[in-house]
């Protein structure tokens, strides 16, 4: 259980840290900030089981158990997918350029896992 409450005390400061870079203008250190946030998140479901994908697309994959359980919805795993290709974008691709409007629904998107995630595994 310890690795579990380090895991979600790890998605929370990585979510405080993409708050603190969209707020600097830091829009691309927001963005890798608000998807590690998710991405711990979700590691903490698959610790429960003893589960450790070795890429981010098999973590994602992974989650579509939590749907069928009805512990998590369709919509935010998209969030998860949704973080991982702007991230991606944004780090393979030099011209990219990312607006507060676009970083700020991601924040939303990962603030709502991130919460979401900490309800889910309290009732755990």
């Amino acid at each position: 259980m310890n690795n579990v409450k380090a895991r979600l005390r790890k998605s929370r400061r990585y979510l405080e840290m993409a708050w603190h870079d969209h707020r600097g203008g830091f829009f691309e250190g927001a963005v890798s900030h608000a998807y590690y946030a998710m991405n711990h998140s979700a590691k903490t479901f698959l610790v429960l089981e003893d589960i450790s994908p070795k890429m981010h697309k098999g973590v994602i994959l992974q989650l579509g158990k939590y749907v069928k359980l009805g512990k998590l919805n369709k919509d935010e795993v998209r969030s998860i997918v949704h973080g991982l290709t702007i991230r991606d974008r944004r780090n393979y691709n030099i011209e990219v350029v990312l607006d507060d409007d676009e970083v700020g629904e991601l924040l939303n998107e990962a603030e709502h896992f991130v919460d979401r995630t900490e309800e889910v595994i309290g009732d755990a």
